[in-house]
Order: structure tokens, then sequence, then C-alpha cells
């Protein structure tokens, strides 16, 4: 089924050599072979019984020759240069980091196609300070999630002006739906901000960092 996240995932695809990473029922993959957006597609997940879904889903379509499974973890799993765009899509966005970080050889000869379901701040962070340059940011909805799809790869980039915007990129203001990621922000921010001030012990830093965010969306919106 490709939902709206994953058919914005699909929109940043740009070239005919693919590998998803964490395919779990290879629905971006499917897509890809049947709309003949991508020539060859490497499947990947870490579990062998999504990896196993995932064949059976392939098999069913008749796409065998475009699809290929692999079982492993991260981007240990496919060679350097193998995929022009490599797909991590549904993750943390630390553990993102982290199968980057692990194979970033691999991951540099690539343009990666990355969307967090969280941890946005520390994925924008790794990125620029490890040697590579977003290079577009999109954005989805369903309901009252929004879901942002970063695009990146290997070179140099002038770090954001302000901590705030490793949150919220001011180049995100003219999408349409950027009043919904505001909104989400607000409800994250506000929610931590609360629990800090219900909770024991001394998160004084954490408190001013949220509530320093929480200011700047003010400016952001106002």
């Amino acid at each position: 089924m490709i939902t709206p996240r994953l058919k914005t995932v699909i929109n940043n695809v740009k070239h005919k050599k693919i590998a998803d990473i964490g395919t779990d029922h290879a629905y971006i993959p499917i897509f890809l072979a049947e709309k003949n957006l991508a020539d060859r597609v490497i499947a990947t997940d870490i579990n062998e019984g999504p990896l196993s879904i995932a064949q059976a889903n392939i098999e069913k379509k008749g796409l065998g020759n475009k699809i290929e499974t692999r079982l492993g973890g991260g981007l240990s799993v496919i060679r350097a240069g193998e995929a022009d765009d490599i797909i991590i899509a549904g993750m943390g966005g630390i553990l993102i980091s982290e199968i980057i970080d692990r194979d970033i050889d691999t991951a540099k000869q690539s343009r990666l196609i990355l969307q967090p379901m969280n941890a946005q701040y520390e994925l924008r962070k790794y990125l620029l300070s490890h040697g590579f340059k977003i290079t577009g940011e999109d954005l989805a909805v369903e309901g009252f999630k929004v879901y942002n799809i970063i695009t990146a790869e290997r070179g140099e980039m002038e770090p954001f002006e302000t901590d705030f915007e490793y949150q919220i990129p001011k180049y995100l203001a003219e999408h349409k739906y950027f009043k919904d990621l505001c909104r989400k922000k607000r409800r994250e921010f506000t929610k931590v901000i609360k629990g800090l001030e219900h909770s024991g012990g001394d998160h004084a830093e954490k408190y001013e960092k949220y509530k320093y965010w929480k200011g700047e969306l003010d400016k952001y919106e106002g």
C-alpha cells in the first residue's frame, strides 16, 4: 500500500538503480519497478520475516528480474556505487545516522533519500558534520502526522544560521505543509516542556533548549 509518506519518498527518487534499506514488505521497490521508475532495485531488510514477505510480494507481481532481495543490516549488504539512490525510510533519525556512519564510504557514493520518523534535528546535524550536504527536503502529511523526507549527498554545506533551523529549516517555509509541520513541532515542544516541568531531577539544560525552540517557533508563526 502506497501511503502519502511512501509516495513522497518515491517522488524524490531521481535515478534508475535504487537500494531500499529496511524494505519491509517491498512496497517502494514494487511501485518503482511497476511504474518503470527503476531498472534495478535492491531491497534489503535485517529481519528474515519481513524479507520473506517482500520476496513473496515481488514474485506475485512477477518482478524478480528487476528487484533483488538481500538479508542484512544497513548498508553492509550493498557495495559502494551499486545504487545511485539509497532510500532509508521509516526509521528513527539517530538510527539512520548510525546506519550511514557504519558504512559511510558506501553512503558517500550515492544520493541519499532519508525519511526519519523522529530526531530530524539530530540527523541534519549528523549530515552536515560528516561531509554531506542536504540537497532538498520535502514533507508528507497523513492525518496529524507530518513526515520529513531529506535528500543528501557527499559535499560541503554551510551550517544553519541558528540551532533552531536544525529543527525547522527556513527553506521549508514555502512548502504547502509548512504550517502542518509547525503545528506538529509545537505539540512536540509543548509536550516535552510540560513533562520536564512535572518530572524530578535536573533537566535544566534540556528544558531551556526546548523553551528556546518554542520561542523561535513563535517567531516563525508570528
